[in-house]
């Protein structure tokens, strides 16, 4: 049955108001085709990165950048086929560019201040590299990760921030069989189930220069639990799980009540779910 949904229906692109001096309205049409394939996505990006090239300051700066990081997300997993062995080393290319160039403009050291839509979007990217990266390189980015996870999780809204994002990521990466073989004890599913029922419980925020929904409209979150549930041998309420969650996601999409951020997303993400099942 579909949830409450009332405090969420005010997102559009999640983003909030910010100088009109910044031409988002162009740059977020162009996002808003980005399921039309790669060239529509790459356009998005330009667009916003011309926002920052521009001298974006503030909010506006953080609103473009993390246009540009969605872009590379969306791209990345969605549009690259990491079976195809051209287009794996094509997705590890957009992952590095997006947490080594991209985010780098809203860090720490350049705002003068530590905003989540960094620490997660660092996460998200260097975790997405990862899968499809050699055990060496992951062993050698591993301390960025954490790091990534410890400081963005301590913020306010750390822990909220794009529907429970640091915790989703955070949950992949310790209910991942491969992550076995790193150190520190990393792979956890039991903690990472924990995790990623905080992630769906995340409330929506308002953060710096962003705005994201509550953490039950990320389908994506749901896709995470039906994993971990499958590497815990908890296969009946996997199954369970993802025909709930191709049922509910279907209707918000009917409803349209999703916010553009994520419209694209649960349509991939939906595909993901009922091959899981």
């Amino acid at each position: 049955m579909m949830r409450h949904v009332v405090a969420s229906v005010a997102f559009t692109l999640g983003l909030c108001s910010s100088a009109m001096a910044a031409d988002f309205e162009t740059a977020d049409a162009l996002f808003a085709k980005r399921d039309q394939g790669r060239e529509a996505t790459q356009q998005a990006r330009t667009a916003y990165q011309a926002i920052v090239d521009q001298g974006a300051k503030d909010q506006d700066l953080i609103r473009a950048t993390v246009g540009i990081a969605r872009t590379y997300l969306y791209e990345g997993s969605a549009l690259l086929d990491v079976n195809d062995p051209e287009q794996k080393k094509q997705r590890k290319q957009v992952f590095s560019d997006c947490w080594q160039k991209t985010v780098e403009s809203i860090s720490p050291k350049n705002l003068g201040v530590s905003i989540p839509a960094y620490w997660y979007l660092r996460a998200s990217c260097l975790a997405q590299e990862a899968e499809v990266s050699s055990v060496l390189e992951r062993l050698a980015n591993l301390s960025k990760l954490n790091e990534a996870f410890e400081k963005g999780l301590a913020l306010q809204d750390g822990d909220s921030f794009e529907g429970g994002g640091i915790k989703r990521v955070k949950a992949a990466v310790k209910g991942n069989p491969e992550a076995k073989g790193l150190p520190g004890g990393l792979f956890n599913p039991a903690e990472a189930l924990k995790i990623i029922d905080e992630a769906i419980e995340a409330p929506a925020t308002t953060s710096p220069g962003v705005s994201t929904p509550e953490g039950f409209l990320y389908c994506e979150n749901y896709r995470r639990k039906i994993m971990t549930l499958n590497v815990l041998e908890r296969g009946s309420e996997a199954k369970a799980l993802a025909a709930e969650t191709v049922t509910n996601f279907n209707e918000y999409l009917a409803a349209d009540i999703l916010p553009e951020i994520l419209r694209a997303e649960t349509v991939y993400c939906i595909d993901q779910v009922q091959k899981l099942m």
